[in-house]
C-alpha cells in the first residue's frame, strides 16, 4: 500500500518545515506550497490524503482557500486541517462551519499531530471506516398490587367478672400491713437502748476528730519543709537552664556559622558546574535543544550531585540563535557557503508562538529520559525546562547589510543557540 500523502499551504518556510518533518516522522509523504493560489493550482494535478492550511497568507486567505477547495466536487472531500496561531472558539467554529475536521496551532507537538491523525483516520496503517450503530431496547412491565382494605384492629381481651386472685391478694395485705403494726410497737421498747448507744457513738466521734486534727497539723508541718525544699529545687533547676541556655546559643551560632560558610562554600562549587556545563552547551541550528546528548550529561550531573548530598532544582533553559539559511535543491533549510552573504540567504524570523514550539522541543530519547529521572528522584532532585526564545542572546549580531559575510552572521547565531543550566539547592 503507498504512503498517504499531505499538502501544506503556508508562507513561512520555517513553519512549513516543521511541520513536514514532523509528518514524515509519522510516515506521511509532504508537499508544500507557499499560497492558497498555488494549493488550487497543486490539485488540478494531484489529490492528496490530506491538506493542512495556514490561515493568514498574502493573497488568498485559508478561509477562502478552503472554501474553494470545498465547492468542488472534484476535491470537496478530502480532510482539510487550519493550521495556525489563530486561537478561541469562535474561530475554531468558523472553521468547521467552512468544512475544516480540526484547527491546530503552529504551537504544534508531535503527539498532539499523533493524535488528530489517529482520530481523523489518517496514519498509513489506518483506513477509512464508518462505524454502525446498533441499540437493543428492551421493555418490562412490572405489576404492583396494592390492598387497600382496611386491616381490622385486634379485639381487645375480654374482661372476666370474676377474679379469685384478687381476693387472695387483699387478704395478704391486710396481714402484712398487721406484722407492720407489731413491730412499731417493739421498736418503741427498744428506743431507750439505742439512746445510750448515741451517746456512746458521738463520743468516739469526739475523739476522732482530735486525732484528725493533729494528724492535720503534723501534715501541715511537713508540707511547709516540702515546699522549702521546692523553692531549692526550682532555684537551682532555673540556673541550670539558664547555664543550658547559653550553651544552646553559643551552639547554634557555632552551627549558623558553619552553615553559611559551607552553602558558600558549596554555591562556589554549583557555579564552577555551571560554568562548565554552560561553556559546552551549544547544539547544531537543525538540532532540538532537549536530545540525547543533554539527556546523557543531565544523567551524570544528577548521579554526581546525589554523591555530595544535593537536593533541590535543575533548571535549564534553552536559548535560540537567529541563523541566515537558504533553501537547497531538495527544498530543505541548510545553511549558506562560506564565501555568501547576507544577500545569499534568508535570516530566520521567529513569531513568540513558534519560538516558543522550537525551543521546548524533545528528542524521543530525552523524553524517556524526563519519566525515568522522575522515578528514580522523585522530589529529592527536580528538573525544570523552560526557553527564551531568541530574546537573550550572548554574542551580538552584525549589521543585516547585504553585503555582511553569512558565516559571521550565523557564528553569531550559533554563540547564541545554547543551553543554560542552573543548579538550585532547596
Amino acid at each position: 500500500m503507498s504512503n498517504k500523502l499531505a499538502l501544506v499551504v503556508d508562507d513561512s518556510r520555517m513553519a512549513r518545515h516543521v511541520l513536514s518533518k514532523m509528518l514524515s516522522e509519522q510516515g506521511i509523504d509532504v508537499d508544500s506550497v507557499e499560497s492558497g493560489e498555488e494549493a488550487l493550482g497543486y490539485l488540478c494535478g494531484k489529490k492528496p490524503s490530506m491538506i493542512f492550511m495556514d490561515h493568514t497568507m498574502p493573497g488568498m486567505d485559508g478561509f477562502q482557500c478552503l472554501r474553494a477547495i470545498k465547492n468542488d466536487p472534484h476535491t470537496a472531500m478530502i480532510p482539510i486541517i487550519m493550521y495556525t496561531s489563530k486561537e478561541g472558539e469562535v474561530y475554531e467554529s468558523q472553521a468547521r462551519a467552512l468544512g475544516a475536521v480540526d484547527v491546530l496551532p503552529k504551537t504544534l507537538k508531535p503527539l498532539m499531530l499523533a493524535k488528530m491523525l489517529e482520530r481523523q483516520n489518517l496514519l498509513p496503517h489506518q483506513t477509512s471506516s464508518v462505524p454502525v450503530a446498533q441499540s437493543v431496547g428492551r421493555a418490562a412491565n412490572d405489576v404492583v398490587i396494592v390492598d387497600n382494605e382496611p386491616v381490622a384492629e385486634p379485639a381487645a381481651p375480654a374482661v372476666k367478672e370474676d377474679h379469685p386472685e384478687l381476693e387472695a391478694l387483699e387478704n395478704r395485705i391486710e396481714q402484712l400491713t398487721n406484722q407492720l403494726q407489731g413491730m412499731n410497737s417493739q421498736n418503741d421498747a427498744r428506743s431507750n437502748r439505742s439512746a445510750r448507744y448515741q451517746y456512746l457513738g458521738l463520743g468516739l466521734c469526739i475523739a476522732l476528730i482530735g486525732w484528725l486534727l493533729m494528724s492535720n497539723n503534723r501534715l501541715m508541718q511537713e508540707m511547709t519543709m516540702m515546699q522549702t525544699d521546692k523553692r531549692k529545687l526550682e532555684d537551682t533547676l532555673q540556673l541550670q537552664t539558664q547555664q543550658n541556655e547559653d550553651m544552646r546559643e553559643q551552639l547554634s551560632s557555632q552551627i549558623d556559622t558553619q552553615v553559611q560558610q559551607s552553602d558558600a562554600h558549596n554555591r562556589r562549587f554549583y557555579e564552577s558546574i555551571e560554568w562548565a556545563l554552560n561553556e559546552d552547551g551549544q547544539f547544531a541550528w537543525d538540532e532540538k535543544p532537549f536530545n540525547d546528548r543533554l539527556a546523557a550529561t543531565l544523567s551524570q550531573l544528577a548521579q554526581n550531585l546525589r554523591s555530595v548530598g544535593f537536593v533541590g532544582e535543575i533548571s535549564i533553559r534553552s536559548h535560540l540563535g537567529r541563523f541566515c539559511l537558504l533553501t537547497d535543491s531538495n527544498g530543505e533549510p541548510a545553511l549558506p557557503d562560506t564565501e555568501m552573504t547576507l544577500a545569499n540567504c534568508e535570516i530566520i524570523q521567529l513569531s513568540p508562538s513558534l519560538a516558543e514550539s522550537l525551543g521546548n522541543d524533545q528528542t524521543p530519547g530525552f523524553e524517556r529520559f524526563i519519566v525515568a529521572f522522575q522515578s528514580e528522584y522523585g522530589e529529592d532532585i527536580e528538573l525544570s525546562l523552560s526557553t527564551a526564545g531568541d530574546r537573550r542572546p550572548v554574542a551580538r549580531y552584525p549589521s543585516q547589510d547585504p553585503d555582511v559575510s553569512a558565516q559571521r552572521w550565523n557564528s553569531a547565531a550559533s554563540r547564541n543557540q545554547r543551553i543554560e543550566i542552573s543548579i538550585n539547592p532547596y
